[in-house]
């Protein structure tokens, strides 16, 4: 495993404390099979992006009707 010196170490962790404060994580549990139904789909994307990606066009559209 490589060796990072004490500059590269505080400049890692400054750019994951950067990363954290524009990016909000949410760990979510999902039934059985969600994993392969939406890879079955053949979307070429990672379920992550998937989700992600129907989560924001859910929330336009939900924003859009309640303004």
């Amino acid at each position: 495993m490589a060796e990072y010196t004490e500059e590269q170490k505080a400049a890692r962790q400054k750019a994951v404390r950067n990363y954290e404060k524009n990016n909000y994580r949410l760990n979510i549990v999902f039934p059985k099979n969600t994993k392969e139904r939406i890879e079955r789909l053949g979307l070429n994307k990672s379920n992550s992006a998937f989700i992600r990606d129907t989560v924001l066009a859910k929330l336009d559209e939900l924003e859009k009707i309640l303004k």
